[in-house]
């Protein structure tokens, strides 16, 4: 009898935790599926922009892009973060009317309102700016990435140095596939690695819930960047271009998440190129010591596999946020480099 009770009991105890685990993977399918077909209303009192102009690309896709500063200045192709948007580039407006900069910033595939590529890589993108400079009757020009933007001025010294007068690269991400372990980032971003290698579909839900606190606060977000550890960057974000930087993450986020998932998941994959295969003569690399983003050992990294990078600059006391506070001072070293 009291074996009967025993297997009775561990029977439905087997039972409960069956439908325990059923349960809780139940709601977590459902919770995705929601968060995969949810598209939330933008907040009250925010808007989208209609700032720039827009070009069909020779394969039919729209490309929107924002050309900034002197008209008559020396042309420089601004590649923005993840998340980020063209209206990045109107930050530095100002100061490259004063120092004689023509800046032209363009929404990535998936972005704002450039229509989403399907399986894009770094390559893609090379092929979408030299079609936009040919547009602009722009020869040769230079290119500055920040963040994220980082890789695509790679791309782009790498497929097409004869079009490039100086590469620029502001904190900017590097070849996860391809780093040393101790330089793999921060442990709160391995997820991101990870993911991309083996269920890039988790950086998308990731990239979602982002998207979906944005819409529905984007004041509310950007108090979450006071956590950053970082003073500067506490500054930026939540009082210096607060409502700029709102501004930024909505356009980001206007066509969906599909941009910014894409760009999270080819910069942790194999990169198309090899660093040391860039031929671009000219190459700055810029980075902040307390960068709490990007490990900054990426940046030099990065710098020390490309041939004409001759070291990094590397700014004490500066975040993540380091192209903003230090914008001046690179802009006038990519135009000594540039004479």
């Amino acid at each position: 009898m009291k074996n009967m009770s025993l297997n009775r009991f561990t029977t439905r105890l087997f039972r409960i935790i069956l439908i325990l685990i059923f349960s809780i993977f139940g709601i977590i399918l459902l919770t995705i599926g929601i968060l995969h077909f949810y598209e939330p209303s933008l907040a009250k009192g925010f808007t989208f922009s209609s700032a720039g102009h827009t070009l069909k690309l020779s394969d039919g896709r729209t490309l929107a892009y924002i050309d900034s500063g002197d008209p008559k200045g020396h042309p420089v192709f601004y590649f923005h973060g993840a998340p980020g948007s063209r209206l990045e580039g109107l930050l530095f407006d100002s100061i490259n009317r004063q120092l004689g900069v023509r800046m032209i910033s363009a929404d990535r595939p998936g972005y704002g309102l450039s229509n989403f590529q399907e399986n894009r890589s770094y390559l893609d993108w090379s092929k979408d700016v030299i079609e936009l400079a040919n547009h602009l009757a722009i020869s040769n020009f230079s290119i500055l990435g920040w963040s994220s933007g980082g890789p695509y001025v790679a791309a782009l010294a790498h497929n097409n140095p004869e079009r490039i007068n100086v590469a620029v690269m502001v904190a900017g991400e590097g070849p996860y596939a391809e780093l040393p372990e101790n330089l793999q980032t921060y442990d709160a971003f391995k997820i991101f690695t990870w993911s991309a290698r083996y269920c890039p579909w988790i950086n998308r839900i990731f990239f979602k819930m982002m998207y979906i606190m944005v819409y529905s606060n984007p004041n509310g977000f950007m108090n979450l960047m006071v956590d950053t550890g970082q003073v500067k960057d506490t500054e930026f974000f939540t009082r210096k271009f607060r409502q700029e930087y709102c501004a930024i993450l909505i356009e980001a986020f206007r066509s969906g998440v599909d941009g910014v998932a894409r760009d999270i998941t080819i910069e942790r994959q194999v990169w198309p190129f090899k660093l040391e295969d860039i031929h671009t003569q000219k190459v700055l690399v810029f980075i902040g010591k307390e960068d709490k983003g990007v490990n900054p050992k990426i940046s030099e990294y990065v710098c020390s596999q490309i041939p004409a990078c001759k070291g990094a600059t590397i700014y004490p006391g500066e975040g993540h946020s380091v192209v903003y506070y230090r914008y001046p001072e690179i802009i006038m070293e990519l135009l000594n480099v540039s004479k």
